[in-house]
């Protein structure tokens, strides 16, 4: 899966949600501290407590950028992992999209940037990455999802599709939506099962696009209606490899939420309740099992505060993970360690460029060291190799512009 390429993203400051401002009336005061602690409406058990941006390196006094209270820190230590980069295009090029797809093999693409006639696509074989040529037609695939080695499907900006037999591709189409719409996001869920969701504008504004699904399965695409047709869009996908299905909805000026399929219809899975005044937009989600669900995200708080998010689901309730690093502002890539935890992907304002790679095992925080520090690079897609200690980070420096590098980190 990947995160959307927002501004707002890239502009999230790391706080805490209080028991007090949980009940508060009148908005968020005197700073984020404490944490969201039992008895709270909606499920939510534990807490968060989080690390604060230290005074010295706060963003606070620059214009236009939302504050963050100081808040004891809680920064943990750098990891044992070796991580190594590998530059797959520049010139406004981003890496996207990474799935493992299966022991020892991965796929990756990413945007074209400005002088390339087509994205980068590149495959994992077990010891390194080789650039794959595109199947004909696509030029600037968004997405790459699968479920084995003989099963790997690409996406574009349009919504087609294309899916690697272990041979050779073949053209799957797209979606037989009435209007055009642009990609959100795509999840393979097994042989003949996939599923795809784009966004349609009703008018030039952007919170007027409206979401659209559809399936395919061997018989070819159908479209599928949408949970509600009032939220602007549903911006990622996940699902367990039985089918288990999982999906992001909303976007910013409404708030997020979280819904399930249950094979029927759609069901919304509601979220804390957060202070008065606030809205969540959950940035990823990965998808373990019925039993464990990761959301990250971040929460826009009254007076122009921000607080990342980290929440799991356990088959009952939303849990938000308590303590949260020092210097992180915004968690947009999550994905499943396979033992419990995950592996996530931020950006930040106090480390600049440093510290964007962390772990959180269930219990404890882990920076992992960047292979390389140039140019704000951002995180926007994570994958692990099943039974591995392999780890993927794909990205970029979208906030150059053209100048940005799509890069592919191995950890190793």
């Amino acid at each position: 899966m990947r995160p959307e390429i927002t501004a707002i993203g890239r502009l999230t400051v790391i706080g805490v949600l209080s028991a007090a401002a949980i009940g508060c009336s009148g908005g968020v005061s005197g700073g984020v501290s404490g944490g969201v602690s039992g008895g709270v409406s909606g499920g939510v058990s534990g807490g968060v407590s989080g690390g604060g941006v230290d005074a010295r390196d706060s963003p606070a006094s620059a214009p236009g950028r939302p504050t963050a209270a100081t808040q004891p820190e809680v920064d943990p230590s750098l990891s044992g992992g070796t991580w190594t980069e590998m530059r797959t295009a520049g010139n406004g090029a981003v890496m996207l999209s990474v799935a493992a797809t299966g022991r020892g093999e991965a796929w990756a693409v990413g945007n074209p940037g400005e002088s390339r006639q087509s994205g980068p696509i590149l495959r994992w074989d077990g010891r390194a990455w080789r650039s794959q040529s595109p199947p004909p037609g696509l030029r600037s695939p968004q997405v790459v999802s699968g479920t084995s080695p003989g099963n790997v499907w690409i996406f574009d900006t349009d919504a087609n599709a294309w899916q690697w037999d272990g041979r050779r591709w073949w053209a799957r189409g797209r979606p037989p939506w009435k209007h055009p719409a642009l990609l959100q996001d795509a999840v393979v869920t097994g042989p003949g099962d996939v599923w795809v969701t784009g966004g349609q504008d009703d008018s030039t504004a952007e919170s007027n696009r409206r979401p659209v699904l559809a399936r395919w399965s061997p018989s070819g695409w159908s479209v599928v209606p949408s949970p509600r047709s009032t939220w602007p869009g549903i911006s990622h996908l996940d699902a367990t490899a039985s089918g288990d299905l999982w999906a992001l909805a909303g976007d910013w000026d409404t708030g997020s939420t979280v819904v399930h399929w249950d094979g029927r219809r759609w069901r919304e899975v509601p979220a804390p309740p957060w202070p008065e005044g606030a809205k969540a937009e959950f940035r990823e989600l990965a998808v373990v099992s019925e039993r464990e669900v990761w959301v990250a995200g971040s929460i826009l708080l009254p007076g122009s505060r921000q607080a990342a998010l980290l929440m799991r689901w356990d088959g009952d309730r939303w849990t938000p993970t308590r303590d949260l690093p020092a210097g992180a502002i915004s968690l947009d890539a999550v994905a499943s360690d396979g033992r419990g935890g995950v592996w996530l992907g931020a950006s930040n304002y106090s480390y600049d460029n440093d510290r964007i790679l962390l772990h959180f095992d269930g219990r404890s925080w882990t920076y992992e060291d960047a292979p390389r520090v140039h140019n704000d690079p951002e995180v926007f897609d994570l994958a692990v190799i099943p039974g591995e200690d392999r780890v993927f980070a794909v990205g970029g420096n979208p906030s150059f512009d053209e100048d940005s590098q799509a890069w592919i980190w191995t950890r190793s």
